[in-house]
């Protein structure tokens, strides 16, 4: 009989080695297979599975350009692809550390390491098939997402002390977890824990007493996991969140770097490496973090040109805060790396104006030069387009931050699409740059009050200054520009001032800045009227 274990099982191999695939074949052919079917990528595996139920998937890890293993069996899962009875078992020769814990924190069936034998492969499916016989309520439930009917099926197999009662206890903890009940789940822990000190139970008990604000206990039990497995890097994310909940960024950073090292490929755990090098202020490891999180999801269900927008993003944040030249120009390179490998990826940008948000990028890589013209011309050559496009309107109002447009910054703000703006990354890059801006908007806010208020009291030199002030703050400010010309063209009509060349240059100066641009209706009207002015006063007070 041993020799049909596979008979009547639709086989799919996904392998990009054809040597292997045929190999294979044979080994199968002589465990009763009959119908067995390739596929060279993840891409080419996903299709077959839109349209045919396999029994047994067996998937190696890397497989060339494309979706990886791992990334395969996301979006299975995500697509109800893999059904209930199937098994999914990942195939590799890769044996380094990052690789294997990676996969097996996704839970495949099975993860097999080449070279295998036939022996050890038959007697794997052999167990698999027999657990997910008996257990085929349940495993319809999980795929169902009824974690009360889950609930119920694994304290049925318990009560009745059947052969998977471990396996059960283990996913009526995870479900009470999920329900966030709490006392059921760690009454449950309590009395796996009291039997014997295994890892997925002191794991599981660690992050109920982190759901209950029981952090040193939480802490504790992570500890006594890694005792036993060095290698369980949920447990690091598990003492990483606890210490960060203290507020001990440091100790957080130290846990979540070890959880990184062992299993770096998992976009929870980037969110939370983000989290705390936030915390730490730490902008290398949010540029890496927001790397990591694009790499992770380029080839996956989890696809999307946020990842792409928001390294790049973050990359260009830290050359704002970086206060060396050479660091800033390591961070331009990388810009302009990543751009150009996003080219590449027609797939990735297909749906977004790449063009123009290639043009903002380098506007906001001129201003943190101190390049502020060729920044503002920039935007002033894309505005009108800039503003219809959700996906890039982000980056627009970074670049007019940056330049000192306030005003007109916060009003795009308010366009950007809520969805758009709850992706947390997206979120704290907006934030923490309205945040490392206030002291300067509001010290640029008051220099422009008093400068208006001497204005009206006639003080039109005092004015002047302030004005000038605030335009140092906000080099760019549209309405300040204005405010200079006024009083500008006041003092050059009233002759209450010094040479007037030097008058006629602070005059030029304010109308290049306003020059093209596009205004609002009241600074559109303002602007035309000083313009005016500027072309009625006699020749020799605008001659040089």
């Amino acid at each position: 009989m041993q020799n049909k274990t596979l008979e009547n099982q639709r086989v799919l191999i996904v392998d990009d080695q054809r040597a292997f695939q045929l190999m294979f074949k044979g080994v199968l052919y002589s465990m009763g297979a009959t119908n067995v079917a390739f596929a060279p990528t993840g891409e080419q595996a996903l299709a077959k599975c839109s349209n045919i139920d396999y029994d047994i998937l067996f998937v190696d890890y890397h497989l060339g350009i494309g979706k990886n293993g791992k990334q395969l069996l996301e979006d299975l899962r995500e697509k109800k692809l893999l059904k209930p009875h199937s098994i999914f078992m990942l195939v590799t020769g890769e044996n380094s550390v990052p690789v294997v814990v990676s996969a097996v924190e996704l839970e495949p069936d099975d993860y097999l390491v080449k070279p295998f034998s036939q022996s050890v492969l038959r007697s794997r499916i052999i167990r698999i098939q027999k657990k997910k016989a008996q257990l085929a309520e349940l495993f319809q439930a999980l795929y169902d997402n009824h974690a009360e009917q889950v609930i119920e099926l694994c304290q049925q197999e318990i009560s009745e002390g059947g052969r998977y009662q471990q396996f059960c206890k283990r996913v009526l903890a995870e479900n009470l977890i999920k329900l966030k009940r709490y006392s059921e789940a760690e009454q449950v822990l309590h009395g796996c824990l009291e039997q014997r000190r295994n890892g997925w139970a002191l794991l599981l008990m660690a992050r109920v007493c982190f759901e209950q604000q029981r952090f040193s206990e939480s802490q504790a039990l992570c500890d006594e996991a890694l005792e036993e497995n060095r290698l369980f890097a949920e447990a690091f994310d598990i003492k990483a969140r606890s210490y960060l909940a203290e507020d001990d960024p440091e100790q957080a950073f130290g846990c979540i770097q070890a959880a990184t090292d062992i299993a770096p490929y998992s976009m929870q755990r980037q969110y939370l490496y983000m989290d705390i090098a936030h915390a730490l202020e730490d902008t290398n490891a949010k540029v890496l973090a927001s790397k990591q999180l694009y790499e992770i999801t380029r080839r996956s269900i989890r696809q999307d040109v946020v990842h792409l927008l928001n390294y790049i993003r973050s990359i260009i944040a830290a050359a704002t805060l970086s206060e060396e030249p050479q660091q800033r120009n390591r961070y331009s390179q990388e810009v302009a790396i990543a751009l150009q490998r996003a080219r590449r990826d027609d797939n990735l940008i297909r749906d977004i104006d790449f063009d123009l948000f290639e043009i903002l990028c380098q506007a906001r890589l001129d201003s943190v030069s101190g390049q502020q013209f060729q920044a503002k011309k920039a935007y002033a050559a894309v505005a009108e387009h800039a503003e219809t496009q959700q996906q890039v309107l982000p980056d627009t109002v970074l670049l007019l931050n940056q330049i000192g447009e306030f005003e007109q910054a916060d009003r795009l703000a308010s366009l950007i699409d809520p969805g758009l703006k709850a992706d947390p990354v997206l979120q704290r890059l907006l934030s923490e740059q309205q945040r490392q801006n206030q002291s300067q908007q509001q010290h640029f806010a008051q220099l422009n009050k008093d400068g208006i208020r001497q204005y009206k009291e006639g003080q039109h030199m005092a004015a002047l200054a302030l004005f000038e002030q605030a335009l140092e703050l906000a080099p760019m400010n549209t309405g300040c520009a204005l405010n200079v010309i006024q009083t500008s063209l006041q003092l050059l009509k009233s002759q209450s001032h010094g040479p007037t060349g030097t008058m006629l240059e602070r005059c030029k100066k304010a109308f290049r800045i306003v020059d093209n641009m596009p205004l609002p209706e009241h600074h559109r009207k303002r602007y035309q009227e000083l313009f005016n002015q500027f072309t009625q006063l006699k020749p020799e007070k605008r001659r040089k």
